[in-house]
């Protein structure tokens, strides 16, 4: 069973990389509620989970329930301390210890490649890799994976053309991200080398 749809609401994590640090940010259902529509999000979110008549209460209410999740993803969260903008790693993110350096810097590479921690509860937080070595097994499975999607929605007989040509930027700049990750990774693990003579 889905833990964060049973109890709730959860807090999300949001990171900043800069201070290595994570600190817990409040449920869209409270974000909005402080800018006056934690009503309207409330309602439409019931219609949409009841699959009866979002659209309608959308035009009653002047809302849509797209952009109010929009406008809670896009809004810039800063970090306490420093001032630098955080990101949202999922419920389901766990911080390393802030001495951590190392960890901090792949954590922020697993971010890059488009890696982060939202899932129902079920699974716990997933993989983090933890050596230079395991770092770059990862970003070379990760790779492969978005290959894999790339052949595949171009192969798709159900996608039109634009939408494969969206799939394609979108693999693409993955694997763009997961390249230039590589590159990086490949340096990290020549310091280390060094470092271990």
């Amino acid at each position: 069973m889905c833990r964060y749809a049973m109890y709730g609401p959860y807090k999300s994590h949001f990171a900043c990389f800069a201070c290595r640090k994570a600190f817990k940010q409040p449920p869209i259902s409270d974000w909005l509620a402080v800018r006056d529509r934690g009503y309207v999000y409330r309602e439409l979110h019931r219609r949409w989970s009841l699959k009866s008549g979002l659209e309608r209460r959308e035009e009653e209410l002047g809302f849509r329930l797209s952009d109010l999740e929009s406008e809670f993803r896009d809004a810039i969260r800063k970090c306490p301390e420093c001032g630098e903008r955080m990101v949202d790693l999922g419920l389901d993110f766990k911080p390393p210890r802030q001495s951590e350096s190392q960890a901090w810097k792949t954590l922020q590479g697993v971010y890059r490649v488009g890696h982060v921690f939202h899932t129902c509860g079920c699974d716990g937080p997933g993989y983090i890799p933890s050596t230079p070595v395991d770092y770059r097994r990862y970003l070379e499975d990760r790779r492969r994976l978005y290959e894999e999607h790339l052949k595949s929605t171009q192969e798709s007989a159900d996608l039109n053309a634009d939408r494969k040509r969206e799939a394609r930027e979108y693999w693409a700049a993955r694997l763009a991200a997961i390249g230039s990750e590589l590159g990086v990774s490949i340096a990290t693990n020549k310091s280390f080398s060094r470092q271990g003579r």
